[in-house]
């Protein structure tokens, strides 16, 4: 429905198609249909926006406090608007000693940071954080930070829990 102005989930969608007359309609619906063409939903119609980041000088007390208080498992790591790395709950096993937790986040992230672009689709973040077993994949657009998609996100697509 997204093709005719519309919008809806997977299994429901609508468009109102205004001045359009009724043959109009159907010959460009039947078009479509011939043509296999539909809209696929992109990462930006489920990703969370502004995304919450934190600097590689942040303290891994200070991270911990946070995801406790935002109720995240973890965060991208950001110099300007530029992914230099995503720390995240796993991180913490590499803490041994309480002196550990004044270290600054660069110390403990994971810089092998996989992204996805904006205009990408839904089933190649899901592709991605499967075959890596990431939990949150950084939206890039001309590769400054946009927005996060989760595996929670891509769960409520898929079992059509999307709000309305």
């Amino acid at each position: 429905m997204q093709v005719l102005g519309g919008g809806g989930h997977p299994n429901a969608g609508s468009a109102l198609l205004r001045h359009v007359s009724l043959e109009d309609a159907v010959a460009w619906v039947h078009d479509l249909l011939q043509r296999n063409q539909r809209a696929a939903v992109k990462i930006s119609d489920l990703m969370s926006y502004p995304v919450f980041s934190v600097s590689p000088h942040t303290t891994m007390e200070e991270v911990a406090l946070l995801l406790r208080k935002k109720g995240c498992t973890g965060f991208p790591v950001t110099e300007g608007r530029k992914v230099v790395g995503i720390i995240s709950r796993r991180d913490f096993r590499k803490v041994r000693k309480d002196s550990q937790m004044k270290a600054p986040v660069k110390a403990y992230m994971s810089t092998k940071v996989r992204q996805i672009d904006l205009d990408s689709g839904v089933i190649s973040a899901v592709r991605l954080m499967v075959r890596e077993d990431i939990g949150r994949l950084p939206v890039v657009n001309e590769g400054n930070l946009i927005g996060i998609i989760t595996r929670s996100d891509t769960m409520r697509y898929y079992y059509n829990l999307l709000p309305d």
